[in-house]
């Protein structure tokens, strides 16, 4: 059985690093990105089974790639992350079909909000 994919999108190495660590351990088969248009790109030619983004990728905001990744891929497990816990970009990622998680990730919360991988 193939492993679920998840595309991970942060502009912070260190934040990216740590996900993608953990994600891999738990038996997701990570694309991780740091700019928006790498992510773009790859979801629109490949639409994962799950994505985890952040709010805040430069001059993009981490929405619009969760309006895109939920119109190629209804059923995509989408995942909205932030430092700041802000009701205005819950609300929006809420709207957009997304779940918001404010930094830093509790990662159990996580680990219940993406389909369960296959290990």
């Amino acid at each position: 059985m193939d492993r679920y994919e998840v595309v991970i999108v942060d502009d912070d190495d260190q934040a990216l690093g740590v996900l993608q660590r953990i994600l891999t351990l738990w038996g997701y088969n990570v694309f991780p990105f740091r700019a928006f248009e790498g992510a773009r790109d790859f979801v629109s030619a490949h639409p994962p089974d799950a994505l985890v983004v952040d709010v805040r990728l430069g001059s993009y905001n981490g929405l619009q790639l969760v309006h895109l990744a939920k119109h190629l891929a209804p059923q995509m497990a989408v995942i909205v992350v932030s430092g700041f816990d802000d009701a205005v970009l819950r609300a929006e990622a809420e709207r957009a079909g997304a779940t918001f998680l404010a930094k830093p990730i509790d990662s159990e919360e996580l680990r219940e909000l993406l389909p369960r991988a296959v290990n």
